[in-house]
């Protein structure tokens, strides 16, 4: 055989072992690909039955007013939530982070009611880099307020006071997102005593105007307003929900063609005025988008 054909012979056969261990891997390959779509498929429907399960039980638990039972369910989620971040390193670092932000937001609640409590500045109020920002409500401690706050690092949060004690919170990374191509303001919540929402970068005042005319001047501190504002019918809509009152039986209380539900209708007749630092008008119009 000449050196040319034995060379060729060699190449054949370490061909021939590298086309075998190919095929041995893309049969493993396809063989595990398929065996994941299925292990997959099945994660995700339990995933949604879980999600499903928890909410039930938390409306079964609220039902009971029972706080013995919130309390079990709420340290089987702990105990949850804790089994799911030793699985895996990165949701435990997530974890931890939304544990160390619930510490700040709770030691920022203490000490702004602190302060508003006892008759101190509220807007001076710093912990953990958390600011206050504008609040719709009198005080925390009437029936609903909400308190909006941004934080040094840019983000944001929405805390839900019931009769001065925090009901609910929402963090808002980055701060409240809002769309303002086409007007440079956007209400974000609306509850009976209020309105609150996000600003576009310039905008130093806002009016919110009620239909008989009555001018509401709104607190404006970073890129966020709120207005405190008597909205009768809205807390005539909360009564009307709490005892299950139908559609039919809410509809002659607030108008019926808003979109966005029960909590926007009595801001139907609402206009408002948006100023620059230099007084000029930026918008004036309806408060909510949809009433263009």
């Amino acid at each position: 055989m000449t050196a040319q054909g034995e060379k060729l012979n060699i190449a054949e056969e370490r061909f021939g072992a590298v086309m075998a261990r190919l095929r041995t891997l893309a049969d493993a390959f396809l063989t595990a690909e398929d065996e994941y779509r299925t292990t997959r498929t099945e994660v995700e429907r339990l995933g949604r039955e879980l999600h499903e399960a928890f909410i039930e039980a938390d409306l079964v638990a609220e039902s009971t007013q029972d706080p013995r039972v919130l309390a079990e369910l709420q340290a089987f989620n702990e105990t949850y939530q804790d089994a799911r971040a030793e699985r895996d390193p990165e949701l435990a670092q997530e974890r931890a982070a939304r544990a160390r932000w619930r510490e700040e937001i709770s030691s920022f609640v203490a000490a702004y009611q602190y302060a508003e409590f006892n008759g101190l500045p509220v807007q001076a109020v710093s912990h953990a880099g958390w600011h206050p920002g504008p609040r719709i409500g009198a005080h925390t401690a009437v029936a609903h307020s909400i308190v909006l706050a941004y934080h040094d690092s840019g983000d944001g949060a929405v805390l839900f006071f019931r009769e001065g004690h925090l009901d609910s919170y929402l963090h808002t990374p980055g701060g409240l997102h809002s769309d303002f191509s086409a007007r440079p303001f956007e209400v974000k919540f609306v509850i009976e005593s209020g309105v609150c929402g996000a600003l576009a970068p310039g905008v130093e005042m806002v009016e919110v105007i009620s239909e008989n005319g009555t001018v509401f001047t709104a607190d404006v501190v970073a890129q966020t307003f709120a207005a405190t504002i008597d909205l009768p019918s809205e807390r005539r809509l909360n009564l009307l929900r709490e005892s299950d009152a139908s559609p039919d039986d809410r509809a002659p209380v607030t108008p019926n063609n808003d979109s966005r539900g029960d909590d926007y209708e009595t801001m139907h007749h609402f206009t408002v005025r948006v100023y620059d630092d230099a007084g000029a008008v930026l918008y004036a119009g309806p408060a909510l988008a949809d009433r263009f």
